[in-house]
C-alpha cells in the first residue's frame, strides 16, 4: 500500500473522541488526519458499533455524518470476529498477550473484523489496547490492513518534511 494512495479509512471510537474535542492533546492529529483523507476523496468508515461506544460520552449529533460511510455490524463480521476474539482470548489466557483490564477484546475484534472484511487499507485508534490486539492479529496472519496509532503526526505517517498547518 503507497501511503499517498490509501483509498479506505477505518476509524476507531478513540479517534472521534479526539476528533470532536479540541481539548485533546491528540485532537489536531485527528483533525489533519480527517482533513487529509476527506480532501483525498479517501471513504472513511465509521462503525454503528462505534457509534455506540462514542455516544456513552458524546451525542450522536455531533458525529460528522456527511463524511463517514457507516457501517452495520453483519454476520460476516460476527463470523469473523468469533475467529478474531477466540484468538485473542486464548492469547491472553496463555500469556502471551498482555492487556488493561477491561473488557475489550469483543469490541475491537468486532470492528477490526469489520475492517478486515471491508478490505480497508488502514484502520485508525489511539488506544493501547487496540494496538496489542491489532499487533496481535497482524502477526497471525489474521488481519491484512495496516493500523496506524493517532499519536504519530501526520507529517510523519505522510513522510513530510513539514506538520501540516
Amino acid at each position: 500500500m503507497k501511503i499517498e494512495n490509501i483509498e479506505n479509512v477505518f476509524l476507531d471510537t478513540s479517534f472521534m473522541i479526539r476528533l470532536l474535542n479540541i481539548g485533546d492533546p491528540d485532537h489536531q492529529n485527528a483533525l489533519h488526519y480527517f482533513k487529509r483523507f476527506r480532501d483525498n476523496k479517501s471513504k472513511i468508515y465509521f462503525s454503528t458499533i462505534a457509534v455506540a461506544e462514542y455516544c456513552v460520552g458524546g451525542s450522536s449529533s455531533t458525529l460528522p455524518y456527511t463524511f463517514l460511510t457507516l457501517i452495520p455490524f453483519n454476520f460476516d463480521h460476527a463470523k469473523l470476529t468469533a475467529t478474531f476474539a477466540k484468538a485473542a482470548f486464548e492469547a491472553k489466557r496463555k500469556g502471551s498477550i498482555e492487556l488493561e483490564h477491561r473488557v475489550v477484546i469483543p469490541n475491537d475484534t468486532k470492528l477490526m473484523a469489520q475492517a478486515e472484511v471491508l478490505e480497508i487499507d488502514l484502520f485508525i485508534a489511539r488506544d493501547k489496547n487496540c494496538t496489542t490486539v491489532y499487533n496481535f492479529l497482524k502477526k497471525k496472519g489474521l488481519a491484512s490492513f495496516e493500523y496506524l496509532d493517532l499519536r504519530k503526526p501526520p507529517n510523519e505517517f505522510f513522510e513530510e518534511l513539514f506538520p501540516a498547518t
